[in-house]
């Protein structure tokens, strides 16, 4: 017996999916940190013809991962094949699947799709380390046949060494960021600059004087900068005025933002407060770096996710000074609402530059990170509509799997009881509850129909389980759609409610309005029954579209906190009084108005909410008075107890548009 034991060298992985593979072929290899190679294949004999040739040259295959479906066989037929040859006897076969197929005594493990990364590492460390338990008291029990305590004592030690290798292959492929726990921050920034000097060759340093600005809002951003000394800090132009930010935000490495976001442009400006050196990295560079060195990698997270903490933690330190501030405020209303003026110029500034502001951001922001990706969405889900059908004609009996693909994509949901009863029909009609089941889920609704597609398949079975395959794609892409379209119209729901203080007054439908503010509201309004009642002929209204919205949605949301969430019931009825005005009823059935404070809620001093001040889409019944003046309209209230209906009259458009 020889003293040299062949390296555990080469993890295969066998799918007909170019990205698959590619993706597993990373994954291993950056699990296995040089531990072992990674070979990937195509089909089920170019596995088997490779498996066999590197076991010829002395290799070792620990372990074999395999697609379910290959181009040239199934996946288990394929691990079945492997078990069989003598050569391969040891290695680990796996298959690949998005199922739980009962593989019991057949395989050795089931990976699931999509992977995690933890998934695979957990499936990897434990198949790599039975494969070396297994490995070693083989070459023992040859040895223990001779009769020679010199061979015998090398045997031993031959064995000890290769649990010495199996357990340093194990620990590398579970090193985690949680080894650099025991370290300070600077040593792990250190620790992460001399890995990147180390793999990249030390790369240029740049060293600036302080003041200088390092990387302005809005340049390209074509990699990172890491700080190597000196300090940096980051600050924003924002109305014409700069803002600083907290030195423990800014942190060792300058454009993580801009690459963790995929955006190419820097959102904040960093300028340097002191002589400061940094290298300067670009994103293939980084690549580069992080494939070569997992150690990097290691260090990298680490000192990201303490920035992150840091960021965090002064976060939260500044939600305890808002929170003192809010207290402070609170101390401080009565002196605010000594004199109604002060109250209604408190009020103002704070509805106007504050809250309608910050709205319009946000729904600015909205409709620019939503619109774009919800039509990117509804596109990709045509064109795979387009590509999966072609891929489909292309194959035997094309024409019935495309046909299965746009009906499911094109056709209504079903509701539970209409599949229950054609399970039912076609159960007694076939004699098999499976196969009516099945049959019933894919929307084949007579025996006739499935005499008619699967009377002439020489494989009826194998026809069923690929029509239902593209009805589950259908379906899928069907879903995209109609998510895309809700995001559209939640965003120009949002669009419609800011559309406050507008240059011009406009024309416009109240309907509309209450349409968009009840979009808006459709989380909160999940335990209501809403009924609405608008009238044909409601003529157009004429003022600020966002204003009233605001009015709507504070009369809604006021109505859903009044009611019981058992048994809520809101009708919102839009119609014509017999002056020609439209009119707005909102009614509830909640706990209803006390008769003392009826005639005080419109009052801008008079709250029922025990002193507290509460920041929300609500704006108080005083500024919603306001705005319903402003558009020369009324607003009344009728309640008693299980009833309140607030009543708003708007006087028609002058000239309709």
């Amino acid at each position: 017996m020889t003293s040299e034991h062949p390296p555990v060298d080469i993890v295969f992985c066998a799918s007909s999916d170019p990205t698959t593979r590619t993706d597993m072929e990373r994954d291993l290899v950056a699990l296995g940190e040089g531990a072992f190679t990674v070979q990937t294949v195509g089909t089920a004999a170019e596995l088997i013809e490779s498996a066999r040739a590197a076991v010829e040259s002395g290799a070792k295959v620990p372990l074999v991962l395999v697609d379910e479906y290959l181009s040239d066989g199934s996946g288990i037929d394929t691990l079945l094949v492997l078990r069989d040859i003598a050569s391969l006897e040891g290695t680990r076969r796996v298959l690949i699947s998005e199922h739980q197929p009962d593989v019991g005594g057949v395989i050795d493990g089931v990976l699931g799709v999509p992977w995690g990364t933890s998934q695979l590492k957990a499936l990897v460390s434990r198949l790599v380390t039975e494969y070396f338990i297994e490995e070693a008291p083989l070459e023992v029990e040859e040895v223990t046949e001779v009769v020679d305590v010199d061979v015998l004592s090398r045997a031993f030690v031959e064995v000890e060494e290769l649990a010495h290798q199996a357990t340093e292959r194990l620990a590398r492929l579970q090193r985690s960021f949680l080894d650099d726990r025991a370290l300070s921050d600077d040593e792990v920034e250190s620790e992460m600059i001399a890995e990147i000097d180390r793999t990249l060759d030390n790369p240029p340093r740049t060293t600036v004087p302080a003041g200088t600005r390092i990387l302005s809002t809005g340049d390209p951003v074509d990699g990172i900068r890491i700080v190597v000394d000196g300090r940096v800090h980051l600050t924003l132009d924002y109305e014409g005025r700069t803002l600083g930010f907290h030195a423990r935000t800014a942190g060792r490495v300058i454009g993580v933002n801009a690459i963790a976001l995929s955006t190419t442009n820097a959102f904040f400006n960093v300028d340097a407060i002191e002589d400061t050196t940094f290298i300067k990295l670009t994103l293939e560079q980084l690549d580069h770096a992080l494939r070569h060195s997992p150690t990097l990698a290691i260090h990298l997270v680490t000192v990201l996710l303490r920035a992150m903490a840091r960021r965090n933690q002064r976060s939260i330190e500044l939600r305890m000074i808002v929170d003192s501030l809010a207290r402070d405020l609170e101390r401080e209303r009565d002196e605010l609402a000594e004199t109604i003026a002060r109250l209604n110029d408190a009020r103002a500034r704070l509805v106007e530059s504050e809250k309608l502001a910050t709205l319009g951001q946000l729904a600015a922001g909205v409709g620019h990170e939503l619109n774009n990706p919800a039509a990117a969405v509804s596109r990709a889900a045509d064109f795979l509509a387009e590509d999966i059908e072609a891929l489909a004609l292309r194959t035997p009996d094309g024409e019935v799997f495309a046909d299965a693909l746009r009906a499911a994509r094109e056709s209504e949901p079903v509701s539970t009881r209409v599949q229950r009863q054609r399970r039912k029909e076609l159960a007694a009609s076939l004699g098999d509850a499976a196969l009516a089941r099945r049959l019933a889920k894919i929307g084949i609704e007579t025996e006739e129909e499935y005499r008619r597609l699967f009377g002439d398949a020489p494989d009826p079975e194998a026809r069923l389980d690929r029509m239902e395959r593209f009805h589950r794609i259908g379906t899928s892409l069907r879903s995209v759609d109609a998510a895309g379209s809700r995001i559209v119209k939640l965003v120009g729901s949002v669009r419609s409610y800011v559309r406050s203080g507008d240059a011009e007054v406009a024309a416009f439908n109240v309907c509309e309005g209450i349409e968009e503010t009840l979009l808006l509201l459709g989380h909160e309004l999940g335990h209501v029954k809403v009924e609405t009642t608008y009238h044909p002929d409601t003529p157009l209204i004429t003022g600020y579209p966002g204003d009233l919205n605001q009015v709507w949605t504070n009369l809604i949301t006021n109505a859903i906190q009044a009611m019981d969430e058992s048994d809520a019931r809101l009708a919102i009825e839009v119609g014509l009084t017999p002056d020609d005005e439209v009119r707005v009823g909102i009614t509830d059935n909640g706990q209803g108005i006390p008769p003392e404070n009826l005639e005080r809620i419109f009052e801008p001093s008079f709250t029922t909410k025990a002193g507290r001040i509460e920041f929300g889409l609500g704006l108080g019944l005083q500024i919603v008075k306001d705005i319903v003046v402003r558009h020369n309209g009324s607003i009344t209230v009728e309640s008693e107890p299980g009833r309140t209906c607030f009543s708003v009259l708007l006087p028609p458009a002058t000239t309709e548009k």
